[in-house]
């Protein structure tokens, strides 16, 4: 299985189950690829509807608290899936405080190993606002990093009631990075990326660009993004 560099994407996942095939718990593993371990750390549990919920962080990547996209319990079966950017899925099975399965997306297969050791510690999102008037659509900036100037996309636009969005690595084969976040206040955005431990809060002017900030763990770069047709 590829390992993707951090501070782009580092990608993996995986549950377990108590003894009553419940895999609420704090889970800690690693993900075995070729020549490499790479430590997981699951965080699974149920909200108060009864709705499975939890998130994942990636050891020593920008992969942090980032929420699973959807959560399947069928007896020892767990089935979880992740876009961190790239949609990846973990099917294993529990055995009393252990899970074991194969993690995979579209570079390949690896079989991955946790035990459960204390309870859930769920980092929920932040819930996303209603849309702006006025920031829906595609946009497009680039930040200086190095010597090199990389293109950032991002994509805005209305959800079930909520605002929805991506931001995508042009310079990466247009990799989209699924936003964990948006919030818009009036002229204000505020967007996070979990995948990536990536933000960015910007402003939008009368001339018609957002003005702002993109920040990445401690980096912290100038950001003005232009209104695009789609790619």
């Amino acid at each position: 299985m590829r390992l993707f560099a951090a501070g782009i994407a580092i990608f993996c996942a995986c549950a377990c189950a108590q003894s009553n095939s419940k895999p609420s718990g704090h889970w800690q593993g690693k993900l075995q690829i070729p020549e490499h371990e790479m430590g997981v750390v699951v965080d699974l549990a149920q909200n108060s509807s009864g709705v499975w919920i939890g998130s994942i962080s990636v050891v020593n990547s920008s992969s942090i608290d980032v929420p699973f996209d959807s959560i399947a319990v069928e007896g020892s079966g767990v089935r979880l899936k992740a876009h961190l950017p790239e949609v990846s899925s973990f099917d294993g099975v529990v055995e009393g405080d252990d899970f074991s399965g194969t993690a995979s997306n579209a570079a390949g297969q690896a079989p991955f190993k946790l035990a459960r050791s204390g309870e859930a510690a769920v980092k929920i999102p932040p819930p996303s606002t209603a849309l702006s008037s006025g920031f829906e659509g595609s946009w497009e900036g680039a930040i200086g990093v190095e010597g090199k100037q990389l293109r950032i996309g991002l994509k805005l636009g209305k959800g079930a009631g909520t605002a929805v969005g991506a931001f995508v690595a042009i310079d990466q084969n247009n990799l989209e990075i699924p936003a964990t976040t948006v919030i818009t206040t009036g002229k204000d955005l505020q967007v996070e990326a979990r995948a990536v431990s990536g933000k960015y809060h910007g402003t939008l002017g009368d001339d018609g660009q957002i003005a702002g900030e993109w920040s990445q763990g401690p980096t912290r770069l100038p950001l003005t993004l232009k209104r695009v047709d789609p790619r």
